[in-house]
């Protein structure tokens, strides 16, 4: 507590004083403070005072509720005792506190103190501090130590009630141990033993087994040869992933093994996110076959560490025949009107296909309505035209597909595919007078009248 600074006059708010009562023997007359005591004044803002007691503050008097009254002081409470540091006291005033001079013989405030009523008798409680008058002490009573037991268990309720730490009552410090939450005494963990490595033999054991989860899922990835079949297995490839990490994560290789095991480690780590990853590049088209799905896996950071991993193995085990080296991704295109599929020509139609606003390669089919089977299917490169001539009589659907690198193995593009079909069909028909020319341009326009809608890459004809 801050000390506070010397009143400068009465207080108006306070009872005024009457005459004192007389001083026991050796005790300073009432009233007067002891030599060099600050004068008398009200209190301080907050600072309690012989008077009415300020908000939450005791008094000289019955006890505020749920506050100490005259018995032993809880931590920090004044008493009829050594004064609290800035607390005042029946004694000698602290540090800039007034002080109704010194109590009586009976240990009580000196008449005239302000709310004062019915004061108990019996001897000051605690022993006299410097600065403390002389006097003998007046005997205990009965009455006095029951007073003080009260007095205390209300304290304590109090203290409880707020929430405060709970205090003890009637003995000093405890020595004993904190027990646990169960109620049982609190015991350090005893270390567990690092768990034994595996054997050589053991080892490549496991190796040979996660090839053979990996190998098979890495080659169906590889065969695939359209959008849905790419999806299939690169879900194939996750699933083996997922199966086989765990096996190496709480495993204790043999020594020869150390270094090539933690490297695996990280490579099944990074797989599961990049398996995962490719997933969703195959389903939005973004890779469309097999091959191009090999050649972003090979250039994946994981498939670096699995490398390293093998590397580090070196002719004392065996594992990851199934990763190629890297594979870069290619950009194969046809020639500009070549047949992809070449089909019968035989009719009198002509149909022009003018890809020439675009920036993409297009694969454009014919197929006889109310089939999935195309009559012939024609590539035309971005900026280009081309007419294809003979086409038989009959009404078709136009399907088409555009995308990055073609695949002539797999019929297909392997990246950013799209595929569409014309909402309307075509007719072709031949007279003795006259035959029919279609003729599609690809790009986008304002005023165009043809629409198309978007097709599933499992519905694209062959």
């Amino acid at each position: 507590m801050t000390t506070p600074p010397s009143p400068a006059g009465p207080n108006p708010d306070l009872p005024s004083w009457s005459t004192p009562d007389a001083p026991a023997s050796g005790v300073p007359a009432p009233g007067t403070p002891p030599p060099g005591a600050p004068a008398f004044g009200p209190p301080t803002s907050g600072m309690p005072a012989y008077g009415p007691p300020t908000s939450g503050m005791p008094a000289y008097g019955p006890p505020t509720s749920g506050m100490p009254a005259y018995g032993p002081p809880t931590s920090g409470m004044p008493a009829y005792g050594p004064p609290t540091s800035g607390m005042p006291a029946f004694g000698p005033p602290t540090s800039g506190m007034p002080a109704y001079g010194a109590p009586d013989g009976s240990g009580l405030p000196p008449g005239g103190a302000p709310g004062w009523s019915g004061p108990p008798t019996g001897p000051v409680v605690g022993g006299p501090g410097a600065g403390w008058p002389s006097g003998d002490r007046v005997p205990s009573t009965g009455s006095r130590n029951k007073l003080i037991i009260g007095v205390v268990a209300a304290v304590l309720l109090l203290v409880c009630g707020a929430g405060a730490v709970a205090a003890v009552v009637g003995g000093g410090g405890s020595d004993k141990k904190p027990t646990s939450a169960a109620g049982g005494a609190s015991a350090s963990p005893t270390p567990s033993k690092a768990p034994e490595p595996v054997t050589a033999t053991a080892y490549q054991t496991l190796l040979t087994e996660v090839d053979g989860l990996m190998g098979p899922a890495w080659q169906k990835v590889a065969g695939a040869k359209n959008q849905a079949a790419t999806t299939e297995a690169v879900q194939a490839l996750v699933d083996a992933a997922k199966a086989s990490g765990p096996r190496f994560a709480s495993l204790t290789p043999p020594k020869e093994a150390a270094a090539g095991h933690e490297q695996l480690k990280r490579a099944f780590d990074a797989f599961r996110n990049d398996f995962i990853a490719l997933t969703g590049t195959v389903k939005n088209g973004e890779i469309c076959a097999g091959s191009a799905a090999v050649a972003q896996v090979t250039g994946l950071q994981s498939a670096t560490y699995l490398r390293e991993a093998v590397k580090a193995f070196g002719s004392a085990f065996t594992f990851g025949a199934w990763l190629p080296a890297p594979v870069a991704q290619q950009t194969r295109t046809l020639a500009n009107g070549t047949m992809v599929k070449k089909g019968t020509l035989n009719g009198s139609g002509e149909f022009t296909i003018n890809n020439s606003g675009s920036d993409t390669d297009v694969v454009v089919s014919l197929v006889p309505n109310g089939t999935k089977v195309a009559a012939w299917t024609v590539y035309v490169s971005a900026g280009k035209t081309y007419k294809v001539k003979r086409v038989r009589d009959g009404n078709y659907q136009v399907y088409m597909t555009t995308g990055v690198d073609w695949d002539a193995a797999a019929a297909g593009f392997t990246r950013s595919c799209e595929f569409e079909k014309f909402t309307d069909l075509l007719e072709f028909k031949t007279t003795s007078r006259q035959y029919t020319t279609w003729e599609i341009t690809l790009k986008a326009s304002v005023g165009g009248n043809a629409d198309t809608d978007a097709v599933d890459p499992g519905d694209y004809p062959q």
